[in-house]
C-alpha cells in the first residue's frame, strides 16, 4: 500500500515538472522577439523621416538662393543697354528731326541754303530755312546738328563770339538747344511790332524744341 502511494506521488511530481518546463519554453521566445522587432522598426522609420526632412529643407534653401541671386552678366547687360540709350538720346537729334517738329507747329519752312556759309558754328554748317517766299515777310531759321551736346555748347559760344562783332551785334536772334541740336531764329523787329526781344515765332519754336 505504501509503495503504491509513493509511486503515485512520484508520477505527480514528474507531471508537474514537465508542465513547468513546457510553460517556460513557450513564454520566453515571445518576450524576447517582439520588443526587439518593434524598437528596430521604430528607429528605422524615425531616421528615414529625419533624413527626408533634412533633404527637403536643403533643397528648398538651394532653390530660394538660386531664385534671389542676380546674374552679374545680366546686370552688366542691363547697364550697358541703359548707357547706350542715354548716349543715343544726347547725340541723335538730327536737323531733319528738328525741322519736322517745327513744321508740326504750323511754321512754314522753305529750304534756303547759305551759299556763303557765313554762319558756321564750331565747324558745323547750318541747315537753313526761311519762313516765307516774300522777301519782305521772311525770317530765317538755322538748324545745327552737332556730334554731341558738348559740341553744341561750343557752337553756342562760337555764335556769341561771332555776333559780338560789328555789324552782327545789331542782329536779333533767339536760340534753342536740345541735346546736340541748336536752333537759331533770326527775327525781324519790323515784322514783330518793333520788338527786339522776341519774334512772333518764338513761342512755337519753343514748343517744337521741347517736343524733341
Amino acid at each position: 500500500m505504501k509503495l503504491k502511494i509513493s509511486t503515485f506521488l512520484l508520477a505527480l511530481t514528474v507531471v508537474a515538472a514537465t508542465a513547468g518546463c513546457s510553460n517556460g519554453n513557450t513564454e520566453t521566445p515571445a518576450s524576447t522577439t517582439t520588443p526587439t522587432t518593434t524598437n528596430e522598426s521604430t528607429a528605422t522609420d524615425s531616421t528615414a523621416t529625419t533624413d527626408e526632412g533634412s533633404a527637403v529643407t536643403d533643397n528648398e534653401m538651394a532653390t530660394t538662393e538660386d531664385a534671389t541671386t542676380t546674374d552679374p552678366a545680366t546686370e552688366s547687360t542691363d547697364k550697358a543697354t541703359t548707357d547706350a540709350t542715354t548716349d543715343s538720346t544726347a547725340t541723335d537729334v538730327s536737323a531733319e528731326k528738328v525741322a519736322s517738329a517745327i513744321k508740326a507747329q504750323k511754321i512754314d519752312l522753305i529750304s534756303a541754303p547759305d551759299e556763303q556759309n557765313s554762319w558756321v558754328l564750331n565747324d558745323v554748317k547750318a541747315t537753313r530755312y526761311v519762313t516765307d517766299k516774300d522777301l519782305n515777310k521772311q525770317e530765317t531759321v538755322s538748324i545745327y546738328s552737332f556730334k554731341s551736346a558738348d559740341d553744341a555748347k561750343k557752337g553756342l559760344e562760337d555764335l556769341k563770339t561771332q555776333t559780338s562783332k560789328t555789324p552782327y551785334d545789331l542782329l536779333n536772334k533767339s536760340t534753342y538747344t536740345k541735346g546736340n541740336a541748336v536752333v537759331v531764329y533770326w527775327f525781324e523787329p519790323s515784322l514783330n511790332k518793333g520788338s527786339k526781344e522776341k519774334g512772333m515765332l518764338d513761342a512755337k519754336l519753343q514748343k517744337a524744341v521741347d517736343s524733341l
